[in-house]
């Protein structure tokens, strides 16, 4: 089997199975977002995974500040892979999440992404709509405030925290659900309508990126 030829020069030792990809998912929210993909990553046993968070990387908590935080720590690695020769320290692939609430940013942060090669997952208006499909079909344009308020009927006493038991393998139905409410918005880099989210296609991608068959997840 030929080698894989990492960009830049950096080269991987060949083996019998393609590696998988090594993916940095980079997240607005320091809790919440940080909390559920974590989950999903060890759902999918994604060890290549990493889940980044502004409020390590020292970024605005805003999309663009995001995008940035992202392109630093892909710029990081790579430097480091081309010093030490491991094209395996180096990121595969990039993804941020970032929802549109209030900011003003947004455009600008999508601008950025696409020239960055950065894939923006964008959810409306709240990432916690994502959450919500969980549970319940939602079509109806809502606020932040009320998403919140749906997610207290689910889970009780949620606080920005996931409890243990969140059920993380329901990620299929979020998907359906997603893809249902807004087929267009099947894309990164792209805002959906109220209410929409794509960051289905992060968990598509940790999925690929994981020991365990997604095809027996509850697709």
């Amino acid at each position: 089997m030929k080698r894989r030829r990492s960009p830049q020069g950096l080269e991987r030792t060949s083996s019998r199975r393609e590696p998988k990809k090594r993916i940095l998912v980079m997240c607005e929210g320091t809790v919440t977002e940080v909390q559920y993909f974590s989950g999903i990553k060890d759902h999918f046993r994604a060890l290549p995974v990493e889940i980044g968070t502004c409020d390590i990387d020292g970024c605005g908590r805003d999309p663009l500040g995001v995008v940035r935080a992202a392109e630093k720590r892909r710029d990081t690695a790579h430097r480091k892979a081309q010093r030490q020769g491991d094209a395996y320290l180096a990121y595969d692939e990039v993804r941020a999440v970032v929802d549109v609430d209030e900011h003003t940013s947004l455009e600008a942060a999508i601008r950025r992404a696409r020239e960055s090669g950065i894939r923006l997952a964008i959810s409306t208006p709240c990432f916690e709509i994502w959450l919500l499909r969980h549970f319940q079909e939602c079509s109806a344009a809502l606020t932040s405030a009320i998403v919140q308020n749906k997610i207290h009927r689910y889970v009780p006493g949620y606080e920005k925290h996931l409890p243990e038991d969140f059920p993380y393998g329901e990620h299929g139905t979020a998907r359906r659900r997603a893809r249902t409410a807004d087929p267009h918005h099947d894309s990164p880099n792209r805002k959906g309508r109220n209410p929409s989210t794509n960051a289905w296609l992060t968990i598509d991608a940790i999925a690929a990126s994981g020991q365990r068959d997604a095809k027996s997840s509850r697709w």
